[in-house]
């Protein structure tokens, strides 16, 4: 039998898969010229670990949600904000959520655009996505702002990005409840399975939301702050029913946390900025872990 050549048809070593580095180093190039005019697959390709859909996501102990794409990091819910959280093998994503006056839902957590662009009065409901994006996203609030601003980016965007890889939570924090069939319906066409992909997310009075994606198959996540639990025993007993999934904040009393559990939902810590953070939710039951500090969480 003849025996394998020592050495490939370019002249340099081949690999344990019988493809010489240089070759290999060549595919990965092309990958990589097929990733820059957005072929999703290949995409993911290069940017690194896959994270987990909804069914996995759920099974996994712990896993870790990039809050707001990483909002310790990056200018918050910037396409490059998730692109970095993903490169970081982070398992799942989150958004907060606005919606234009011409209909474009697009990552925003306030009402305005001032804390996150230096604008004073600019409601988002208020102006077209062409006027939205004449500002940037600035890196102030990040560990590191003097990185540059980025574009504010649409929802339908990430969903394209990500949809396929990533359990999506999803929060339409100021569009009126009028429109949420509308989110959901961007949702039901984004992926093939969308309640595999995408979480309902909201404060746990947002039961509003909650009924409208359970009716289309969704899982939902509300969540709760422990000093309002520890001050109000109506709050928890009356909306907890509306969720699949409740949340608590990562340093919040070791009674809270016990209480929430007497129900026995699986609960996500919230809203971690470093390792030890998300270490103290799981250790008091937390199944995954909302972090914003993603660099520091995942490494």
């Amino acid at each position: 039998m003849r025996e394998p050549s020592s050495s490939s048809s370019d002249g340099s070593a081949p690999t344990a898969h019988g493809l010489s580095r240089r070759a290999l180093v060549g595919a990965a190039a092309g990958i990589a010229a097929l990733a820059a005019v957005g072929v999703p697959a290949i995409a993911a390709l290069v940017e690194g670990p896959t994270g987990k859909l909804v069914e996995p996501l759920l099974a996994a102990r712990p896993f870790y949600v990039a809050h707001r794409g990483g909002s310790r990091n990056w200018p918050e819910m910037s396409m490059e904000a998730y692109r970095n959280s993903v490169r970081k093998g982070i398992d799942a994503l989150e958004v907060s959520l606005a919606r234009t006056s011409d209909g474009v839902w697009f990552g925003l957590h306030d009402r305005t655009l001032d804390r996150t662009s230096g604008t004073r009065g600019f409601v988002a409901a208020e102006h077209t996505w062409a006027e939205v994006q004449r500002y940037t996203i600035t890196a102030a609030a990040t560990d590191d702002p003097h990185q540059p601003r980025r574009p504010y980016m649409t929802f339908r965007d990430l969903a394209k990005a990500y949809g396929t890889t990533h359990t999506i939570f999803v929060d339409p924090k100021w569009a009126l409840p009028v429109y949420y069939p509308e989110l959901l319906d961007i949702m039901d066409a984004a992926v093939a399975k969308p309640p595999q992909t995408f979480i309902a997310k909201a404060y746990c009075t947002g039961v509003e939301w909650a009924a409208v994606a359970a009716s289309r198959g969704y899982t939902t996540w509300g969540y709760y702050y422990a000093s309002e639990i520890s001050a109000n025993d109506v709050l928890l007993p009356s909306t907890q029913g509306n969720w699949n999934l409740l949340g608590l904040d990562y340093d919040g009393a070791t009674s809270a946390w016990r209480t929430l559990r007497r129900y026995g939902k699986p609960i996500i810590g919230h809203v971690a900025p470093t390792r030890t953070a998300a270490e103290s939710a799981i250790a008091k039951g937390a199944v995954g872990v909302v972090v914003s500090g993603v660099t520091q969480v995942m490494g």
